[in-house]
């Protein structure tokens, strides 16, 4: 089995919520409570919890994929651009992601096997 093949390979939650963040963010600037409410209506009622949506808020604004900004009428609130390197992110995201998450339904529907047996 070569490195391709290990579980690190597969669909990884960042991968996930950078996806669904960077996709709404091409719409236009958001509020980060805004990201939160979309990555939650997007997975059905699965969301995340707000330090690590915040963290990952931060890190694609470390990484130059997104710009942050406080919003001047209100202290407490940020919001967020997509900058040209995020428009090249998701796109690297949209060719990889379909593979990665394949593998993790098979991946997981093995692993389901081997619930059921024990």
């Amino acid at each position: 089995m070569n490195k391709e093949m290990t579980l690190g390979h597969v669909v990884k939650v960042q991968h996930v919520i950078d996806f669904i963040v960077l996709a709404e963010l091409q719409k236009g600037r958001r509020y980060g409570a805004q990201l939160d409410q979309v990555i939650t209506q997007s997975l059905n009622g699965v969301g995340v919890n707000d330090s690590y949506l915040s963290q990952r808020l931060k890190k694609l604004a470390e990484k130059g994929h997104a710009s942050s900004k406080w919003d001047s009428d209100n202290r407490y609130n940020r919001y967020y651009d997509i900058t040209e390197s995020g428009i090249e992110y998701f796109k690297q995201l949209q060719r990889d992601l379909p593979e990665r998450v394949s593998l993790a339904i098979k991946v997981y529907k093995l692993f389901e096997k081997t619930l059921q047996k024990s």
